[in-house]
């Protein structure tokens, strides 16, 4: 019996070992090392061009606000560092003009002239006000309109540029301060200068410098232009606060008969009203550093911030602009000049050849 179990399992054994697995039946792809398999192919992706954001800004007086994608000026920020007026060569040119400050909207600018006269050799000076009118755009008209109303000449880079330069906008100017006119005094100088306008653009700071020609500057005065007042205001007690704070906690009993120096830096951020200003007194031997002040135009009222002369934020509201160089229009004569050369050419060396 053990042996026809033993049989019977022997012929079942031999019957699966003839069959094995089916002919199309193939094992799974599972990878092997080092083996890539391949995926579904990627959507094709088309790149596109980003628009870059224009990092000019746009003015309601540059060709960049009228549509035409165009901009003539370059802006930067006025008050970056202290601005003196260069009056190395005022005896020899007679007039000085600073640079033109834009306010914050880039519809109006401020400047000022310094003249020399000669034959008392004073220095006077004014401070302008320019505020410029809108250019007339161009509007489409029907050709239909055009025989009524002919349509306007379309306006030139140069227009746009010469809106902003103070020698092509004297019909426009109001002048706001002027100093030295007053009484002739000889060997005298005084000359004002632009600082900044503050942040809403109602408001101008500027200074007016003091002094005797060959000898030096005697004092130093801040001056407000409110547009909203109408009226140009002079801090003459910004000296006599500072004065009283030395002679009161200092150890300075001839300051009086010191020259002083009131830089004022600018607005301080955030402010319509404040005014950072550091001051100093000084003699033909040493120059005293007497604090970084604020001065408050509104409440009228002065503040010690630091005894050190260290850096601090100013504002910085108004614009310089600087002429773009145009693109030169091509001659319309180069191709007379191109179809004659060769004639010439020509003509020389055949008279030249025997």
């Amino acid at each position: 019996m053990k042996y026809v179990a033993y049989k019977t399992m022997a012929v079942i054994l031999a019957v699966l070992s003839l069959l094995g697995s089916p002919a199309n039946a193939n094992p799974p792809n599972t990878g092997k090392l080092g083996e890539v398999i391949p995926m579904s192919p990627s959507p094709v992706v088309t790149p596109q061009s980003l628009p870059q954001p224009d990092e000019r800004g746009s003015s309601p007086l540059s060709v960049d606000s009228q549509g035409d994608g165009v901009d003539y000026m370059h802006f930067e920020p006025y008050n970056t560092f202290p601005k003196e007026l260069d009056l190395w060569s005022l005896e020899k040119a007679r007039l000085i003009r600073s640079t033109a400050v834009l306010n914050p909207e880039r519809d109006a600018f401020a400047y000022s002239e310094v003249l020399f006269v000669p034959n008392i050799r004073q220095t006077i000076s004014k401070l302008y006000l320019v505020k410029m009118p809108e250019p007339v755009r161009v509007q489409p008209h029907l050709p239909s309109e055009d025989i009524a109303t002919p349509p306007q000449p379309q306006l030139k880079p140069t227009d746009y540029q010469s809106r902003y330069d103070p020698a092509k906008t004297v019909k426009y100017r109001v002048t706001l301060a002027q100093v030295g006119f007053e009484q002739v005094k000889p060997f005298d100088f005084k000359t004002l200068t632009i600082v900044d306008w503050n942040a809403s653009g109602r408001r101008l700071l500027f200074k007016e410098r003091s002094g005797t020609l060959h000898l030096g500057l005697r004092v130093t005065d801040i001056l407000i232009y409110d547009e909203a007042k109408g009226t140009v205001t002079i801090y003459q007690e910004v000296q006599r606060i500072i004065t009283n704070y030395w002679l009161t906690h200092g150890n300075q009993p001839n300051l009086a008969s010191l020259s002083w120096e009131i830089q004022p830096l600018g607005w301080e951020p955030l402010s319509e009203s404040n005014i950072l200003l550091k001051a100093w007194a000084f003699d033909q031997h040493e120059k005293k550093f007497l604090g970084l002040w604020r001065y408050d135009a509104d409440a009228e009222r002065t503040t010690l911030l630091q005894l050190t002369d260290d850096p601090i934020a100013v504002a910085a509201n108004g614009w310089l602009a600087t002429p773009i160089p145009i693109p030169s229009e091509p001659d319309r004569s180069t191709w007379k000049t191109r179809l004659r050369h060769p004639l010439q050419q020509g003509s020389q060396s055949s008279s030249s050849n025997p």
